[in-house]
């Protein structure tokens, strides 16, 4: 008779014959794709901003909490229905991170908390001048006596120009030591064009108005979550 002896798991037979044998793995076979395969497009740096108020309750407010006068509302701005990436959608302002937010001079110049690291910073800064590129809305304070930007720098700065010397010049810094990170958000992997984005949220100043660039961004609008 024939007797068959079973290798033990780990021995230098068992060894020798699996580095020989084929390794079988769940691997997508192109015929059997619904799509051609395509590698995902790298993604882009970028920040956005949530801004944040508290206005007073209405009448057709009927969310089942009536023990509070006031309700939170966001800013949301419409993009360009000629824009590269969701084009006519309502978001919050932002965009790409440049090489400028990241310089040593950008950073000298932004009030930032000690646990927000140089990466932080960068997006802060990011955040902090496309909402005034887009809205005309200035996150800086003066340097002297702490006081909020009001209409009068904000006319005084053009939002063609490079920002953070801008603010320099007149005496701003950028206030990021108030911004907390709520969320983080990656393109899908099919996008034509994919951002990573990281979500930063502080309140509205007071006294300042959004008015819209009119070439990237129209119609500020404060909505309330649901």
């Amino acid at each position: 008779s024939l007797t068959i002896q079973p290798r033990q798991p780990g021995s230098r037979a068992c060894q020798h014959e699996s580095a020989h044998l084929p390794i079988m793995q769940d691997m997508p076979r192109s015929n059997q794709q619904l799509h051609t395969h395509r590698e995902p497009v790298k993604t882009r740096p970028a920040a956005t901003v949530l801004l944040l108020r508290d206005a007073p309750r209405d009448n057709g407010d009927s969310n089942g909490d009536n023990s509070s006068e006031t309700v939170l509302e966001v800013l949301m701005t419409r993009r360009s229905p000629n824009a590269s990436f969701l084009p006519g959608a309502y978001v919050f302002p932002g965009g790409g991170i440049d090489a400028l937010d990241a310089s040593p001079e950008a950073h000298a110049q932004t009030n930032h908390r000690a646990t927000q690291n140089a990466q932080r910073v960068t997006e802060a800064v990011a955040g902090i001048r496309e909402t005034f590129e887009e809205l005309g809305i200035l996150l800086a304070r003066h340097a002297d006596d702490g006081r909020f930007a009001d209409a009068a720098d904000i006319a005084a700065l053009d939002r063609k120009q490079p920002f953070v010397a801008q603010c320099a010049a007149r005496g701003l810094r950028l206030v990021a030591d108030d911004m907390h990170m709520l969320a983080h958000w990656t393109a899908d992997r099919t996008a034509p064009k994919r951002f990573s984005v990281p979500f930063l949220v502080r309140r509205m100043p007071a006294g300042q108005e959004p008015v819209a660039d009119e070439t990237e961004q129209f119609e500020p609008v404060w909505v309330r979550p649901a």
